[in-house]
């Protein structure tokens, strides 16, 4: 069983939740509800490639941990880095862990035109999805690659 888990059915209500708040607060001059400064601003046209979305994508991840949409192991976090390279910018996924001591490995930089399933022309909830899907995998292939590097030093007679 993968140690990241990405609860679909459930994230996907969630993010309608943050749509729609975010809609109101738009349309009302964001009085009319209680949008947080934490909360990832997403919006129906929501297109987490152009300039400037990268601490939108950030705090979607970050939450979708905190509320569980996202399931991971104890001591373990995902987060997405987002690097400016002066042109569209790259971006990587770092696994944080913090138990047995703290640890931190990362995925190869990738260009931000490839985030989230560039292909299909995402936008707002069906964008967040496809940034949870991919932040998840790359975790559990984080792990994976760990374990496979632990087991490997084990059987070299390492530590």
């Amino acid at each position: 069983m993968d140690p990241f888990v990405l609860h679909e059915e459930a994230a996907r209500a969630w993010l309608t939740e943050l749509v729609v708040a975010y809609e109101v607060d738009a349309s009302f001059g964001g009085d009319a509800s209680v949008h947080s400064a934490d909360s990832p601003p997403i919006g129906m046209a929501w297109d987490p490639q152009q300039l400037g979305e990268e601490d939108g994508v950030s705090l979607l991840v970050k939450a979708a941990q905190g509320t569980g949409m996202v399931g991971r192991p104890e001591g373990m976090t995902v987060t997405f880095e987002f690097v400016g390279d002066g042109d569209e910018g790259v971006y990587r996924w770092l696994l944080d862990i913090v138990d047995p001591s703290p640890l931190k490995v990362a995925t190869l930089s990738e260009s931000m035109a490839v985030l989230g399933e560039p292909d299909l022309h995402r936008a707002g909830i069906e964008a967040a999805v496809a940034i949870l899907r991919e932040a998840v995998q790359a975790a559990n292939h984080l792990v994976h690659q760990l374990s496979d590097y632990v087991e490997a030093s084990i059987e070299r007679g390492g530590n």
